[in-house]
């Protein structure tokens, strides 16, 4: 096939998709060779063929060889060049051209070529060299290593011919490239430092195992290698490369061995697997060594783990429990030479790949190069790399990694075709990081796997990708164990490349033996669904009794469960990364990524303490929009079922499941977040919490660190340091994180350097980003300006692309994306329309605000609303908030957000107020409390009418008597004002008054609505309310709000003084979104509940459309780490029965008599309906029951006196065996000896007992004869709770003792339940 010839400059300009060349090979040959690359790597194509003929000059360029011809110059890569082909006219016989698909970048080449064959000379006369001086001048290494350690050498140049040793990379500092590389002769070694420009092109020359020849070279000093010397060229220096003579380029062989020296390189690939394999199997030698090494010597690490450097670490990305012991060990590399080929790009910015796919390369400790041909296929000869043994668990578990002693090179170009855009012709952000921080090889693996693993969750939507390593780097401190805390020192790249022993940063790693990985929040949410199910067991959600209920009282005890799990305890996982925002279908707090959202009950600790009752909700709105990782919470699983089964002895037929599903959230603190990257509203928060830390500073004329705290505990807490202090707003914020500008205060100290980095980071991609943001605001134009909540993203987390097209709002971008702080309110007279004149240049956003203090607020529901004018009515999420205005509405020339309360804003009269958040506007109930100061902000309007409230009509014309209300609109924010003495001076809330459950029990004057808080201490589902009206379903579901339609619950709430005294509450969620974290332990404050009084005087609350449950302090700790309840009080009988005397308590401890059984009941009840089942059916005739399950029920009732009163004592099923002391197999009989007759009741009649039944039944006389014998009449331990009873008033009874006759006034006896017996050990 007739080839075109092609010049260099048509070359870039006009093939536009990289292809191969060759003038020797034959179409059948490179059929083969190109099937053959594609099955070894399946995923890959080969490179098409293009029939062009390239002649040109090699020349030298700023990154090496070039081809130049009199159009233009392209860089190309050789395998094996010779020194003497510069400048000399070539014929390329096989090439390959790699163009770059993607744009290009900082003046990119459109491509570079690979030169697969050697080049042949054009010139008839053989290339001759002079090495500079006579033949017998030339020195041996020996000769020259003795040399160069005389104190006195002379100021000659020296030839220096030997075996090359070990190749540097090619390094760039200040400007100015250079290499060196070594020379070799058995143990003798001799550095050569080539700093010239010109001889650049040297390095691709100079491989290891090549004899060489190098002219002219003169000694010198290095200044930062002291007591060394070494050889450096000059510019009469020359580079002969000693090769046999048939290989150089000009004569015959030369032109032969270049035909055919395609076909050997191509060839190569085809065993080159199996010369993979031999290497291969060496390394998997050395891996295996290093695992027996590893596992023999571990307690030799243990113990290199707990002396310095290497203990443990303890700060708080450790944590505690399953990670507070775990220690980071210590290994040691190999250095090894390794040749395979490459067949995956993990990452070729961050310089990872594959060899022979199982082996990692990582190349980041060299200057990595955008043009060096290395892509899958490609087959390269490492030379003195080091061998890493399960650096990290997201890399291969065999690592090589290069120095800047290792040399990379390329043996064999790849006939695959590229995969993805070209890289960057500079260094990416990973490996700059990397040589700025000093990183170990296991820091740069976990690194890189945070960028890739938040790049993919939060780009572009919350950070852009310019600042994803600075957040990336952020949550490796805070998430990977083996991170050094004391740091490493500086790299000295003279003595890593040429002293002797080696020593760079690669000789030792660290690696943690806990999973420090940061899983998406759908893999946290798949994970749990998982977890929840596996681990379900039905049985054990049962109580002991379960042997004896029937089906309606079986299987509301299993339609409501849940499990609860440490996020500390997982094996893999470290730490959970994601954006706070404020979920409207739920009305609830949110972390949030690309991948899904999952639902939060976030509390913060109070001035009380660091326990769980010292705790209460968030209420600062700064979170929102916040990218913060969790470090400890507890992951809760709740369990939905609904089931049919029969009995008990039914639960492992899966058939009785109708239906199940589950709900996943998170339970957390404060101040186990860490703010990766925060909101502008919490920027501006950290920054005024700077400024007054560094203020109370000097004034106390001592230094301590500046923390920004809890609300409610300035002033207070414990000594701690700064990297372990918890604070409100998640423990430490950098500088970068914080948003502090230059000029301002570092929060805390010891950040500055981050900061700095990110600052310089910024300049250099400061035109990048631009570009990137207006494209995203190309990108999401049309659908910012049609949806409603193009403002609810709230200030958003690092790099937020904005999609409002004002220049302002442009600018607040960038300062979002460089940490940049703005002080929005300013000045008053600024802060104010018409206060004074603004600076020149300054562009106004005016808005309006309302300063409001939050009084109540009633639960979510659905309800009907009539959202827009013309509108019809429908379901939609709302709650009103009741509050007091402060003041009246002000104007700003810009969004004062967060900002201190100023004196203006409180100026004038209080005025109560019913704020309506409807349908979206939901999202801010969960950040919104009682007694907390809030800023209500109106964007891009002076018209403070907008927040001006309106008084509503009654039907009959005249004004009602409520509160006005406002309705806030979706776009409206609202920011939590921090303490201050301005918010301190404000009157008392006129909220109703918080009672405690003691209270809602025993208060005579308690209203019919009450507020009240406790503990939970119980759960329990309830039955379906018979006759209740049908929820349309339909309606609900196009709401996509989170409601389970038949979930009705009974809550025990206990006092939080006095845990014997408990409320029950009844809720009904049919209508409501579901509340996350009521959960036993937890506690509650119940609003606007409706408090009931039974028919037997027993005080309990319901659950209204209005009521509101908030979770102040979270419960349900982890399986097996609950803290153990006080046992119950012990009670005398007599105190306990009079509630007058104060004894009012519904638990207690009773020691006592038993005088008397008063009945025992024992029978087999249809599991069905109910009714006595006897001769193995359900004795029910109309209608008919056709059940074929039932179970034993049994009940006793004893007196019980203890010589203060007397009481009457139930038993359930389970304790009637301890009371008549009958053992398992006894107990078993008798209801055997039950099931013919289906029921047995035997009770007291004066001292004896009696049945209904045949008194000369063996069974009957049984039973009474145990009733009454002394056994079952002694001395008891029980704990009982008091049963509902109706209050009835003192009986009169006639008595006579002898002859006498007396008369006495009796009261009802008191009635209690026994939950536990205690036997004592005398009476068996």
């Amino acid at each position: 096939m007739p080839k075109r010839c092609v010049c260099v400059s048509d070359l870039l300009t006009r093939q536009r998709t990289a292809c191969f060349s060759s003038l020797t090979m034959s179409t059948s040959r490179h059929r083969e060779m190109t099937r053959q690359a594609e099955q070894a790597l399946p995923n890959h194509r080969a490179l098409p063929r293009a029939n062009l003929l390239l002649i040109g000059c090699l020349t030298s360029g700023v990154e090496g060889w070039r081809v130049s011809d009199s159009s233009g110059s392209v860089h190309c890569e050789l395998l094996c060049p010779d020194p003497s082909w510069m400048n000399q006219p070539m014929l390329f016989p096989s090439w390959n051209y790699i163009s770059h698909d993607a744009p290009i970048k900082g003046g990119q080449e459109a491509g570079y070529l690979e030169l697969v064959a050697s080049p042949i000379c054009l010139t008839p006369d053989a290339v001759t060299f002079d090495p500079g001086g006579p033949l017998p001048d030339v020195l041996r290494v020996r000769e020259a290593a003795r040399r160069l350690k005389e104190k006195r050498s002379g100021g000659g140049l020296v030839c220096v011919r030997g075996e090359v040793g070990t190749v540097s990379p090619l390094l760039v500092i200040t400007g100015k490239r250079f290499f060196c590389f070594s020379l070799r002769e058995r143990q003798h070694t001799v550095p050569i430092l080539v700093m010239d420009a010109t001889f650049v092109f040297w390095w691709p020359c100079v491989a290891v195992g090549r004899q060489v020849c190098v002219s002219a070279l003169r000694v010198c000093s290095l200044r930062g290698w002291a007591g060394h010397r070494v050889l450096s060229v000059t510019p009469e220096s020359r580079l002969t490369v000693l090769a046999p003579p048939q290989s150089q380029p000009g004569t015959a062989a030369a032109a032969a061995a270049a035909m055919d020296t395609e076909e050997t390189q191509h060839s190569q690939q085809h065993s080159l697997q199996e010369e993979s394999l031999t290497d291969a199997q060496t390394l998997h030698a050395d891996m295996q060594d290093s695992g027996a090494d590893e596992q023999d010597s571990g307690a030799d690490m243990d113990a290199e783990a707990s002396g310095p450097g290497t203990e443990p670490r303890g700060g708080p990305s450790a944590g505690a429990g399953a990670h507070t012991g775990c220690a980071v060990k210590v290994k040691h590399s190999k250095v090894i030479s390794y040749k395979g080929v490459i067949t995956a790009v993990t990452d070729q910015e961050a310089g990872l790949y594959v060899i022979d796919g199982k082996v990692g390369l990582c190349l980041a400790y060299q200057p990595l190069r955008c043009n060096s041909g290395l892509r899958p296929g490609v087959e390269v000869e490492l030379q003195h790399v080091h061998f890493l043994f399960r650096p990290s668990p997201h890399s291969p578990p065999t690592m090589l990694c290069a120095c800047l002693r290792s040399s990379v090179r390329v043996t064999s170009f790849s006939l695959l075709a590229p995969v993805g855009p070209a890289p960057s012709p500079s260094h990416g952000a990973l490996p700059r990081f990397l040589l700025e921080k000093n990183l170990g090889v296991s820091e740069y693996l976990w690194l890189q796997h945070y960028s890739i693993a938040l790049q993919q969750r939060l780009c572009p939507r919350w950070v852009c990708e310019a600042r994803v390593c600075v957040v990336a780097s952020r949550l490796l401190e805070w998430g990977c164990l083996c991170v050094r805390e004391e740091g490493r020192e500086p790299r000295d790249i003279y003595r890593e490349m040429l002293q002797e022993p080696h020593l760079c940063p690669l000789n030792e790693y660290r690696v943690c033996s806990v999973g420090c990985g940061v899983p998406s929040v759908c893999e946290l949410r798949d994970w749990l669904k998982e977890k929840c199910w596996s681990s379900l067991s039905l049985p054990a959600l049962l109580p002991p009794s379960a042997s004896g209920l029937m089906q309606a009282q079986l299987n509301p005890l299993l339609r409501w469960s849940y499990r609860a799990w440490s996020l500390r305890e997982q094996p893999e996982w470290t730490l959970l990364v994601g954006v706070l925002e404020g979920g409207a279908a739920s009305a609830t707090l949110q972390l949030r990524d690309q991948t899904g959202a999952v639902d939060c009950v976030l509390v913060e600790e109070t001035s009380g303490g660091a326990g769980r009752a010292a705790q209460r909700p968030a209420d600062n709105t700064a979170w929102l929009g916040c990218l913060v990782c969790v470090r400890s919470c507890t992951l809760v699983a709740e369990r939905f079922l609904k089931t049919t089964f029969p009995s008990w002895k039914h639960l492992k037929e899966e058939k009785y499941i109708i239906n199940k599903h589950c709900r996943v959230y998170l339970q957390l603190c404060v101040s186990d977040l860490q703010i990766l990257s925060p909101s502008t509203a919490m920027s501006l928060l950290l920054a005024e919490r700077g400024r007054e830390g560094t203020s109370e500073q000097t004034t106390n004329g001592e230094k301590r660190p500046v923390e920004a705290g809890s609300r409610e505990k300035e002033g207070g807490g414990e000594n701690t340091t700064n990297r372990d202090r918890p604070s409100e707003l998640g423990g430490e914020v950098r500088k970068g994180a914080g948003g502090t500008s230059g000029d301002q205060e570092k929060v805390p100290e010891g950040r500055a350097e981050d900061g700095e980095m990110e600052g310089e980071r910024e300049k250099d991609t400061e035109e990048k980003s631009t570009s990137v943001s207006e494209q995203g605001r190309k990108r999401r134009g049309k659908r910012a300006r049609g949806e409603e909540e193009e403002e609810e993203e709230e200030e958003g987390a690092e790099g937020r692309v904005t999609t409002q097209t004002e220049g302002r709002e442009g600018r607040d971008s960038k300062r979002r994306r460089t940490g940049e702080q703005t002080n929005p309110a300013g000045p008053a007279k600024q802060g104010m329309m018409g206060g004074g004149e603004a600076a020149a240049g300054t562009t106004f956003d005016p808005c309006v605000s309302q300063a409001f203090r939050v009084d109540a607020k009633q639960g979510v529901a659905l309800r009907n609303h009539q959202l827009s004018s013309g509108a019809t009515p429908g379901l939609s999420l709302s709650f009103v908030s009741t509050v007091t205005c402060l003041g009246a509405a002000q104007r700003w020339d810009r969004d004062p957000r967060n900002a201190p309360l100023q004196h203006r804003e409180c100026d004038g009269e209080h005025t109560q107020v019913e704020l309506q958040f409807i349908s979206s506007a939901v999202r801010w109930f969960p950040l919104l409390h009682p007694g907390s100061v809030y800023r209500l902000i109106a964007l891009h309007t002076e018209d403070v009418g907008v927040l001006s409230v309106k008084m509503e009509v009654a039907k009959s014309g005249g004004r009602n008597h409520g509160n006005p209300s406002l309705v806030v609109q979706p776009r409206w924010r609202i920011h939590t004002l921090p303490h201050t003495p301005l918010t301190t001076q404000i009157g008392p809330s006129e909220a109703p008054n918080i009672k405690t459950v003691s209270q809602i029990l025993h208060g005579s004057a308690c209203s019919e609505i009450v507020s009240f808080y406790g503990v939970i201490s119980q759960r329990i589902s309830l039955e379906e309310e018979q006759g209740k009206p049908p929820v349309i379903q339909s309606l609900i579901k196009d709401k996509g709000v989170c409601v389970e339609t038949d979930l009705r619950f009974r809550l025990t709430v206990e006092d939080v003084d006095t845990p014997t005294e408990s409320i029950q509450v009844y809720l009904d969620l049919s209508q409501s979104p579901f509340i996350p974290g009521l959960l036993p332990g937890a506690h509650l404050l119940l609003h606007a509940l409706q408090r009931s009084v039974s028919r037997k005087g027993n005080v309990y609350c319901r659950f209204l459309p209005i009521s509101c449950v908030t979770v102040t302090a979270l419960g349900s700790e982890p399986l097996g780490s609950a803290r153990p309840r006080p046992p119950p009080p012990m009670m005398l009988l007599g105190e306990w029965a009079r509630p007058e005397d104060g004894q009012q308590c519904m638990l207690g401890r009773v020691k006592g008599h038993v005088t008397c059984v008063l009945h025992l009941k024992m029978q087999w009840t249809c599991s069905l309906c109910g009714s006595i089942y006897k001769q193995d059916r359900c004795s029910r005739t109309f209608p008919s029951c056709d059940s074929s399950s039932a179970v034993f029920q049994a009940e006793a009732k004893v007196a019980v006196e203890d010589g203060t009163g007397e009481a009457h004592v139930w038993f359930s099923s389970e304790l009637v065996p301890a009371l008549l002391l009958l053992g398992a197999t006894e107990w078993e009989g008798l209801q055997w000896r039950m099931r013919a007759r289906g029921h047995l009741r035997v009770y007291a009649r004066g001292w004896d007992m009696v049945s209904d039944v045949n008194q000369e039944d063996p069974l009957v006389q049984y039973l009474c004869a145990l009733c009454s014998s002394s056994s079952v009449c002694r001395e008891l331990t029980l704990t009982c709770q008091r049963r509902s009873q109706k209050q009835e008033a003192s009986q009169l009874r006639r008595m006579r003792r002898g002859e006498r006759e007396f008369l006495s006034r009796f009261h009802s006896s008191l009635q209690l339940t026994c939950t536990h017996t205690t036997l004592p050990t005398h009476s068996l």
